[in-house]
């Protein structure tokens, strides 16, 4: 063994050290990404109450603390790069783990619920009012930004979010659309692309303008919240609307479904209203469209009619913590299919990711096979 010819002395400081220092391990992705010179952006996000969570532009990690047999030292930079001595700034025994997550958009209903749009024939915010109005818009308004900053999910995530919830930007702030207001202004905007549209038989595209100027002339709607709903079920490019017809109609469903709240309805009679609100496009609904949205369950033994029952039962009301969501679940019912609980899943592993999914199955299910093939029930722990 060679010794160094030169050795370098380690103190303590002589007056005390108000740093402190973490040590983030870096996922294999990210660090091949750094270390190939690409620029990456990492925030670090969450309220003081929350556990943090770091993102990059399109992934959430989990910070999770793991302890280390070997202390790690943070040291001072010597004062001349002739001296020999270093002083310690910090000592760490621990590093902080990266464990991809799902964003957690979850907090984007409590953040917006109290300044949602209350429907055709209200305004928006207070300064769209008529002259004379006096009534004030209840509930904090938040800014794209400022989403970004208290929800903890990367911007991919977060401007997924945004579509399925339905956020739209009016005014510069964000504005919710709950189903059974949206649901309203969508049965107008298909019954004006009918109107408006160029093609003799059922089309999906007609000029964005006349039906804008049509919602603002005759149901008070602003253009930029009628923009807004248009981007968000299709793409407005020019003067020229091509609707997603069938994202539309599912959300009419939905909208539907919202509005009979916990009661439970007849599936006939859902499918019929929904029908009638789809108008020309009614050959678009389907219940599947609303996979992750109900369930369905079997009348009462006594019940005169002996159709299926459909209840609202939206994934996004369920609990982010995988072992409550489960418990939830499997107390509304005492077995699933496995393609009708995947749907109910969403939220609690990154999207796409389906060893995480199965790794999930494998800590809360148990799998019992039978003639009429796979079911699951809960996995008894304790």
């Amino acid at each position: 063994m060679v010794l160094p010819t030169k050795c370098v002395t380690v103190r303590f400081p002589t007056t005390v050290q108000d740093e402190m220092y973490q040590f983030l391990e870096l996922p294999p992705d990210i660090f091949k990404a750094v270390e190939g010179g690409q620029s990456v952006s990492l925030t670090i996000k969450g309220r003081p109450s929350d556990d943090a969570v770091l993102c990059t532009q399109d992934k959430t990690y989990a910070l999770r603390g793991v302890s280390i047999s070997n202390s790690l030292l943070v040291l001072r930079p010597p004062a001349s790069s002739s001296a020999q001595e270093l002083h310690i700034r910090d000592i760490r025994h621990e590093v902080l783990e990266c464990v991809p997550a799902a964003g957690r958009t979850e907090r984007l209903h409590t953040l917006l619920r109290d300044s949602a749009w209350r429907g055709v024939g209200h305004p928006p915010w207070p300064d769209h009012q008529r002259a004379g109005e006096k009534r004030k818009r209840k509930g904090k308004r938040y800014t794209r930004a400022q989403l970004s900053s208290v929800v903890q999910a990367s911007e991919g995530e977060l401007s997924r979010a945004l579509c399925d919830a339905n956020i739209v930007e009016v005014g510069g702030y964000m504005l919710l659309l709950r189903p059974p207001e949206l649901a309203s202004l969508l049965s107008l905007l298909l019954a004006l692309l009918t109107v408006h549209s160029d093609s003799d038989g059922v089309a999906s595209s007609a000029p964005a303008e006349a039906i804008i100027s049509a919602l603002a002339d005759e149901h008070d709607v602003p253009p930029d919240l009628s923009r807004g709903v248009m981007n968000l079920f299709g793409n407005v490019v020019g003067d020229d609307w091509t609707a997603d017809v069938p994202a539309a109609v599912r959300e009419l469903g939905r909208g539907l479904l919202t509005s009979q709240g916990t009661a439970l309805s007849p599936l006939d009679s859902l499918l019929a209203d929904w029908r009638i609100q789809a108008g020309a496009f009614e050959g678009h609904v389907a219940m599947d469209l609303l996979t992750g949205s109900y369930l369905l369950r079997d009348p009462p033994p006594a019940a005169t009619a002996k159709g299926q029952l459909v209840e609202y039962f939206p994934v996004h009301t369920l609990s982010a913590h995988a072992p409550t969501r489960f418990a939830d679940l499997f107390l509304a019912r005492p077995r699933w299919r496995p393609d009708e609980m995947i749907p109910f899943m969403r939220g609690l592993y990154p999207e796409g990711d389906s060893k995480a999914r199965d790794k999930l199955v494998a800590k809360y299910v148990r799998v019992v096979k039978g003639r009429d093939g796979a079911w699951w029930y809960p996995r008894r722990t304790g």
